[in-house]
């Protein structure tokens, strides 16, 4: 606007100049335009001065047009014109926000008001399905799948996927398994619909059909390298259970024992010395009868991996007198003088032995290593029946306070009553 102003200035200015300074006033000039039976006749000053007013008006009318600016007035009244849609789009809005402040039937309300609403699509469907799962409604969230797989064919197989997972969710790994095979069709080497399949294995406990599905895991990063030894182990674990929970009741111990035996000689050399995996199969062969078994087992093991907790159990192997196996632990003893673990169950292999004298050592020794209970509740135990109780009591009173398991059934030295008489009428 102040621009216009300084045009207008400058051109009145100018029109000033000009006829103070020539002859215009005297001789304005004459201008005559004739086409056809028309003519146009004015003089120069009128032309000149009807120019510069149109001229002007010209500047006058853009500039109220920038200042106006139409467009932005347009773009203003698509604001305007959204506002009052804000509150129906937000109902979608707020029900996925109380959906993930775990507000579930707020959440599904919300979210089934706004099922219409512009761009709410199969989006709000799937959340509310989620909603209804949390509150227990499998009615509802069966539902708002199946409405999603009507009207959205192009969510079908994200439906599918959601059902699966609630199925499985909901105990339902038979139901599940069906949606995934027929999804399995369209959908093809999903990570996700793939660990949702290994979950489902394990479920319903199918442990050759999750085998035959840990290269399609590995192979679409589904499960790396260490989930996958992982769940190989599980498998093993899983079968190894299997055979020794007699499953087929026909066998007897022995066939059972000779089962878990061929079946631990077949397996690869990884899983024979994994602590954790001969510690199973040494319990399951103990229930069957197969002591020697569990005691090679362990042996091989603790050659190439020492484990606290195989120790134990070798100790406590229920295999009679066998010098064998306590010449072996000897041995062990030369390279960890100071184990607890190993004291403790060279004092039980001399339990088993009948050796009282050296047991005593030897539970002293896991005692002034480290106090357990165990060791504890062992020298309370064999004092007691060398007729010593006041220092068994000791013993006993801190195996209490340190005890989480009961002791197992071991030989103990019979009682001499004449000689605990006798010890006490001194006293």
């Amino acid at each position: 606007m102040i621009r216009l102003f300084v045009y207008s200035l400058a051109a009145i200015a100018a029109a000033l100049l000009v006829i103070l300074f020539t002859d215009f006033p005297a001789d304005p000039g004459y201008l005559l335009i004739a086409f056809g039976d028309s003519t146009f006749e004015t003089s120069l000053l009128a032309l000149t001065l009807a120019l510069a007013v149109i001229y002007l008006l010209y500047r006058l009318l853009r500039l109220l047009i920038v200042w106006i600016n139409p467009w932005r007035w347009a773009r203003a009244g698509r604001r305007v014109g959204g506002l009052f849609h804000a509150d129906r789009r937000s109902k979608t809005e707020q029900g996925a926000l109380a959906l993930f402040r775990g507000n579930w039937q707020s959440a599904y309300n919300l979210l089934m008001q706004g099922r219409n609403e512009p761009g709410a699509g199969p989006a709000s469907y799937l959340l509310a399905a989620y909603a209804a799962h949390k509150l227990k409604q499998p009615e509802l969230w069966a539902n708002c799948l199946e409405i999603v797989e009507r009207r959205y064919p192009g969510a079908r197989s994200t439906a599918g996927i959601v059902r699966a997972h609630l199925l499985q969710r909901n105990q339902r790994p038979d139901q599940a398994l069906k949606a995934i095979n027929s999804l399995r069709k369209t959908v093809l080497n999903d990570a996700s619909l793939l660990g949702l399949l290994q979950q489902i294995h394990i479920d319903l406990e199918d442990w050759d059909e999750l085998e035959k599905l840990l290269p399609a895991l590995e192979r679409n990063g589904a499960a790396g390298p260490e989930e996958i030894l992982r769940l190989r182990r599980h498998i093993f674990a899983q079968r190894l259970h299997g055979l020794a929970a007699g499953r087929d009741t026909s066998l007897d111990h022995r066939e059972s024992l000779s089962r878990l035996r061929q079946f631990w000689k077949k397996a690869p050399e990884e899983y024979q010395l994994s602590p954790a995996l001969t510690s199973l199969y040494a319990r399951h062969a103990l229930r069957h009868g197969g002591g020697k078994d569990a005691a090679a087992a362990i042996e091989h093991t603790l050659g190439r991996e020492w484990r606290a907790s195989l120790i134990e159990l070798y100790g406590v192997l229920a295999l009679g007198d066998d010098m064998r196996r306590l010449n072996l632990a000897e041995e062990w003893l030369a390279s960890r003088p100071r184990d607890p673990d190993l004291l403790l169950s060279l004092g039980r292999l001399c339990l088993r032995n009948e050796l009282w004298g050296k047991a005593r050592e030897y539970l002293q020794a896991s005692i002034g290593s480290q106090p357990g209970a165990a060791a504890h509740g062992e020298l309370s135990r064999l004092l007691e029946n060398l007729a010593e109780p006041e220092a068994a009591k000791r013993h006993l009173n801190q195996y209490r306070q340190l005890a989480a398991e009961p002791l197992p059934d071991l030989p103990q030295p019979a009682v001499d009553k004449t000689s605990a008489s006798s010890n006490t009428s001194d006293s």
